[in-house]
């Protein structure tokens, strides 16, 4: 696999700033669990702690571009349609 997962997180890629896929987070949060047995007793025993700072927001201001953007993507299918097959784009034109 070619993948750069360093790349990719909030704070560091655009998409991943408001994503609601929790990737990685749960696995954090399984490993605190382990190396803290305490704390998880704790919790367990109080509940979660609902009051009082949270914790900081991640800084997202240098997070990089994304690449692969949808509106990009259908905008140039469509001119390859128009260009390719301009019957097709003025049925899809129609469609939509």
């Amino acid at each position: 696999e070619g993948t750069d997962w360093d790349q990719y997180g909030v704070g560091k890629y655009e998409k991943c700033s408001n994503c609601m896929v929790h990737c990685g987070f749960e696995g954090t949060a399984a490993t605190d669990a382990i190396r803290n047995p305490l704390k998880m007793f704790t919790v367990g025993r109080k509940g979660i702690r609902t009051e009082g700072p949270m914790a900081p927001d991640i800084d997202i201001s240098n997070a990089r571009k994304a690449e692969d953007v949808h509106s990009t993507h259908v905008e140039r299918e469509l001119e390859r349609i128009k260009n390719a097959d301009p019957e097709g784009y003025k049925r899809v034109q129609r469609a939509a």
